[in-house]
């Protein structure tokens, strides 16, 4: 019985151990992998991708398609939808936690207290990305892939939350939160780190 039972905490052990392996898919640990993350955004020049952003105003929902290239500091938006806007481009700079167009605002109104809106989401998050203050981190599937999940403390009640591919650490999936109500939903593709 003593000898069984021990087989079976070894196989247990084993399995556990091989999941936390194939999570990563490289046998790093969620610390490591958070840190190259950091590490390749702090060292980019630029990131380019495209964002299907939801903004939840509770009352209304908006909804956008960007191409944003730049960093946290500055950069510009593209306007993919809705297509009555389509084909706009907006020069953004971000001092402090306000943005400055250059002749063209792509905003519906602050989702938060702090004046958070759908045009800043972008920016708001590489900075959080590279160097917010993380409240989890961990392994996670997101449909068919592993990965590996940051969410950061915006400020006392806004949190974001994003899922990287623990592949290539490319963000797949922003959620924004304010007071426990999500108000902001980012959904990426073509991102490339410059």
């Amino acid at each position: 019985m003593g000898n069984r039972k021990l087989r079976y905490i070894v196989i247990l052990t084993l399995a556990a151990l091989l999941m936390l392996a194939a999570c990563s898919g490289s046998g790093k640990s969620v610390e490591e992998l958070v840190q190259e993350i950091r590490e390749d955004l702090e060292n980019a020049q630029r990131l380019i991708l495209n964002a299907q952003i939801t903004a939840d105003y509770g009352d209304r929902v908006h909804n956008f398609t960007i191409r944003y290239s730049g960093n946290a500091d500055t950069g510009e938006i593209a306007i993919l939808a809705p297509e009555q806007i389509a084909g706009v481009t907006a020069e953004v700079t971000m001092n402090g936690m306000t943005l400055v167009f250059d002749g063209v605002r792509l905003e519906t109104g602050s989702l938060t207290d702090s004046g958070l809106s759908p045009a800043m989401a972008i920016p708001l998050l590489i900075s959080e990305w590279r160097g917010g203050r993380i409240t989890f981190a961990g392994f996670e599937r997101y449909g068919a892939l592993d990965t590996v999940v940051l969410e950061t403390a915006v400020d006392d009640s806004v949190v974001q939350k994003t899922w990287f591919d623990s592949r290539t650490l490319l963000p797949i999936r922003s959620e924004i939160s304010d007071g426990g109500v999500l108000v902001l939903v980012c959904v990426f593709d073509n991102v490339v780190i410059e």
